[in-house]
């Protein structure tokens, strides 16, 4: 995300992928509070390659003391001078020229002490040792949500729009949204339910490693918050032995599972988003991934409905459902 400073107030701030500056504030990204300067002056965008600065008002922009006229356009570098109107003006530098990218903005500190914080899908914050807030895609809403993990799970999770403040560890965020993904982009072609989910518990039940299975085998190691997806696992296939449909299994209370778990609400959640982690991180162009685990009211299931549960070299669940 590229961004400049204005060297008048001597602040940072990041351009959206078509910035505009003017008089007119509201209709402008920068407000310039001056009568010389056009009420919409100039526009910096992206154009897939590179940033260009547009002059659009009557009195003229410059570039390193290069005069624009009304409609010319010049490719920005790093370190340029920017001024609207009146070369005299403290104006503006070019700070950084990274393409547009959703992020969340530093509110609290000069941009010289924090970076932003470049979002890709799954982002536990400040970071997954020790999370307070979980931010993630929904690739089917093509939306970004943040939940704080102390909440009860049953709970919703917001949705983020471009400007919302976002707080963590006493630290304040700009959220920004910049960039428009696809609902599915023509390599990710595989969704979640593809995938058929082994655990390999141990007969003591204290460890549990868990592996992919589809045309090739993803080995996830053996974690904690694997036990969590077995044990929603059990209870879809108890539902299902039982003989209820697809969509009524596996739904089980939060506090009940947690109770199962032998966790509080806030530990149990920092497992489900681990859990979503992980997966994103192994497949991270897997359509789905909002399906690992469902909620809806007060209630949390294992999604995926491919999965084989061994506990030590013995089969003791296996799922032959259709998949989704």
């Amino acid at each position: 995300m590229a961004y400049l400073l204005d060297v008048a107030t001597e602040n940072y701030f990041p351009l959206a992928p078509h910035h505009t500056f003017g008089r007119l504030a509201e209709s402008v990204d920068t407000h310039i509070n001056k009568p010389y300067v056009s009420k919409l002056h100039a526009a910096i965008e992206w154009n897939g390659s590179h940033w260009r600065l547009k002059n659009l008002g009557l009195n003229g922009t410059w570039v390193n003391g290069v005069s624009l006229g009304q409609g010319d356009t010049r490719d920005l570098s790093l370190n340029d001078e920017i001024h609207f109107a009146e070369q005299t003006d403290p104006g503006f530098t070019v700070i950084n020229l990274a393409p547009p990218a959703d992020m969340l903005w530093p509110l609290d500190n000069m941009l010289a002490q924090i970076e932003p914080i470049y979002l890709s899908r799954y982002h536990l914050l400040p970071d997954a040792e020790h999370p307070e807030l979980a931010l993630f895609y929904n690739e089917q809403t093509q939306q970004w949500h943040q939940e704080a993990l102390n909440q009860q799970c049953e709970h919703e999770q917001p949705e983020l729009n471009d400007g919302d403040l976002v707080q963590f560890s006493n630290s304040h965020w700009q959220f920004v949204r910049a960039q428009i993904y696809g609902p599915t982009e023509a390599k990710a072609s595989r969704h979640i339910n593809d995938y058929e989910f082994i655990f390999n518990m141990s007969m003591d039940e204290e460890t549990t490693q868990l592996e992919l299975h589809h045309q090739q085998t993803l080995d996830l190691a053996v974690r904690t918050h694997h036990y969590l997806l077995l044990q929603l696992a059990r209870h879809r296939a108890e539902d299902a032995g039982r003989g209820l449909d697809s969509k009524s299994q596996g739904w089980v209370y939060a506090d009940q599972l947690a109770a199962e778990l032998g966790l509080d609400s806030t530990h149990m959640n920092i497992q489900i988003f681990r859990a979503r982690k992980q997966l994103v991180d192994v497949l991270p162009d897997a359509v789905g991934q909002q399906n690992l685990l469902e909620r809806r009211g007060g209630k949390i299931r294992f999604g995926c409905e491919k999965f084989k549960i061994y506990k030590g070299d013995k089969l003791t669940l296996a799922s032959p459902l259709k998949s989704c």
